[in-house]
C-alpha cells in the first residue's frame, strides 16, 4: 500500500480549496485501487448522518483522483473531467467510513493509459464505494475523461 499524502494531498486540498473541508484524512493507492479514509464530522447533516451531496461529491473527487494519480505515474497530467455518474445509498452513513475507487474492466487503466498516449484523451470508467465498519453504504459509477494538454 502506497500513501500518497506526502506531496498530492497537500496540493489537492490548494488546488481545490474546498478539500481542505471534506473530512479526508489520507489517502493510499492498494492493488490499483484508490482508498480515502474520511471523517464524519464534516459531512453530517440534520439527521447526524452523512449528507448526501458531500457523500456523492467525495466520490466524484475520489474518481477525479484517481485518474489524476494514473496519469502522474506517467507525468502525464492534464485537465481531467466527470462526464457522466450515478450514485445509489444503500445504508445511512453514521460514523468515520472509507470510500475506495477503482476500475472494474480487467485493463481498464492500461486501455486509458493506451488510448491518452495514442490520441491525447481518453477516458475510463470508475466505481466508488463508501463503507462503515466494513459494510458498503453507497456505490457510484463515472466517467471520466483525460483532456490531454
Amino acid at each position: 500500500m502506497q500513501t500518497v499524502n506526502q506531496e498530492f494531498l497537500p496540493w489537492l486540498k490548494q488546488a481545490i480549496p474546498l478539500t481542505e473541508h471534506l473530512g479526508i484524512k489520507e489517502l493510499q493507492w492498494r492493488d490499483k485501487e484508490l482508498i480515502a479514509d474520511l471523517s464524519l464530522a464534516p459531512l453530517v447533516n440534520d439527521k447526524g448522518t452523512g449528507f448526501g451531496g458531500g457523500i456523492a461529491g467525495l466520490a466524484t473527487l475520489l474518481g477525479w483522483c484517481y485518474v489524476t494519480l494514473l496519469l502522474d505515474e506517467r507525468s502525464q497530467r492534464c485537465p481531467v473531467v466527470v462526464k457522466e455518474s450515478n450514485n445509489r445509498f444503500t445504508a445511512p452513513i453514521t460514523s468515520d467510513f472509507s470510500m475506495h475507487c477503482w476500475c472494474e474492466e480487467e485493463k481498464g487503466q492500461e486501455s486509458f493509459l493506451d488510448r491518452y498516449a495514442k490520441k491525447g484523451r481518453g477516458s475510463i470508467q470508475l466505481l466508488v464505494e463508501a463503507r462503515q465498519q466494513g459494510q458498503a453504504a453507497f456505490h457510484y459509477q463515472g466517467t471520466y475523461v483525460a483532456l490531454g494538454n
